[in-house]
């Protein structure tokens, strides 16, 4: 009679052994996971502080250079539309889509500085490159810390057993409801496209 007593508390002990692990590393995977998640939108929002002031600068670019640039007027036109979007879109992967446009855009007004000696010699307008510049720096350094904790929360969410509680899971969906933010990459069609400057100056 004892023995049975023994082995039924032993059991029971086992069960509520496995019910607390299991307790606890659901609740120190979730509060692990709310913490990269906070994380992650501190890093888009240092991110898009960066964005916003090249953005910022992006009106005195345009009114600077188009005097020099009627030949690339749709380049201008199609910049100040992205910014524009930009500024009243939501979402993680929209931001990120407008963000590349953006700097495709851009890369074409910088390499038309490059190329034009008359924007060259224009102070105005040398000035808003080196600020320009100084930005896209600050840019690139605040999307690697923001890529990093994308990659950290990414892979916590994706692995066992947090994976079984969010959208990354087996069944496509849990209670925590978390899916994986996107990673600023640099367009495919920047990486192999040099931008193309007609300076010929259209009639």
């Amino acid at each position: 009679m004892i023995s049975r007593v023994i082995i039924v508390v032993g059991i029971v002990a086992v069960v509520l052994l496995i019910i607390g692990a299991l307790y606890g590393s659901y609740f120190s995977g979730f509060n692990a996971v709310q913490s990269k998640d906070e994380n992650v939108k501190r890093l888009a929002a240092d991110v898009d502080a960066q964005l916003q002031r090249r953005y910022d600068l992006i009106p005195n670019l345009v009114e600077s250079v188009k005097g020099y640039m009627q030949f690339e007027k749709n380049t201008l036109e199609e910049i100040t539309k992205l910014r524009s979007q930009w500024q009243t879109s939501s979402g993680a992967e929209n931001r990120v889509a407008l963000s590349n446009q953006i700097e495709q855009a851009l890369s074409k007004i910088i390499l038309t500085y490059e190329a034009y000696p008359d924007l060259k010699a224009d102070g105005t307008v040398t000035r808003l490159m080196d600020e320009l510049a100084g930005t896209e720096n600050r840019i690139t350094v605040a999307r690697t810390y923001y890529n990093d904790g994308v990659r950290d929360f990414n892979t916590s969410i994706r692995t066992f057993p947090n994976n079984l509680f969010n959208e990354s899971g087996f069944i496509g969906v849990g209670p925590w409801g978390m899916k994986q933010y996107p990673a600023y990459e640099a367009n495919e069609q920047a990486k192999i496209t040099v931008p193309k400057v007609n300076l010929t100056q259209n009639d």
